[in-house]
């Protein structure tokens, strides 16, 4: 086996674990955090979870911007370790200051209200389905997802930043557990294959 097509099945390792720790955080989040937001503890797990997920990020997207190749993998490779190393430090920021009492530092400085983990990865997801579409040796489903993964992540940043608190849920949601893990465990399958 040569080099690329290892580095590729170890992404895909990383992009069911992008899958897992996105369903980890949904339960988190919305099992514990959501009904209790003075749950220090488990506030301190979700974003965790989140800088957890965001790190298997940085090698799952390489190993999806190396599958497509070209320019396009180029900057694929480019904008998703660079979105999910801001998304791990946001993620570790606010854990970090969860688990030490400093629950009120929620506006962290290296990704202002998501524009990291919702923004910058949804962009990253609408491109990356954009350019899988054409494949024929893919299913349609898989580029579909990844194109309404993209979307409802940008639909997310937005509903973030103009605070609008149903559309936060609604998007987030869909991106935690549905259209998230769908795409990184198909994702994976296909690195992994």
């Amino acid at each position: 086996m040569d080099g690329d097509a290892a580095f590729r099945r170890r992404s895909g390792l990383q992009a069911f674990l992008v899958a897992g720790f996105s369903l980890a955080y949904a339960a988190v989040f919305l099992g514990f955090v959501r009904t209790d937001p003075t749950n220090a503890t488990a506030a301190t797990l979700a974003w965790a979870l989140v800088a957890a997920g965001a790190l298997s990020a940085t090698i799952a997207t390489a190993g999806l911007g190396s599958y497509i190749g070209g320019h396009a993998g180029a900057f694929l490779v480019a904008l998703g370790v660079g979105y999910a190393l801001l998304s791990a430090t946001h993620g570790a920021f606010a854990a970090i200051a969860d688990a030490q009492g400093f629950a009120d530092l929620d506006l962290s400085p290296t990704d202002p209200r998501g524009f990291a983990t919702f923004g910058l990865a949804g962009l990253w997801m609408l491109v990356a389905g954009l350019e899988l579409r054409g494949r024929a040796d893919l299913k349609r489903i898989y580029p579909t997802i990844a194109i309404a993964g993209g979307a409802d992540l940008i639909l997310l940043f937005a509903a973030t930043v103009v605070g609008y608190e149903p559309g936060v849920l609604l998007t987030g949601g869909l991106a935690s557990v549905i259209l998230g893990p769908a795409f990184w465990a198909m994702t994976g399958r296909l690195l992994r294959g």
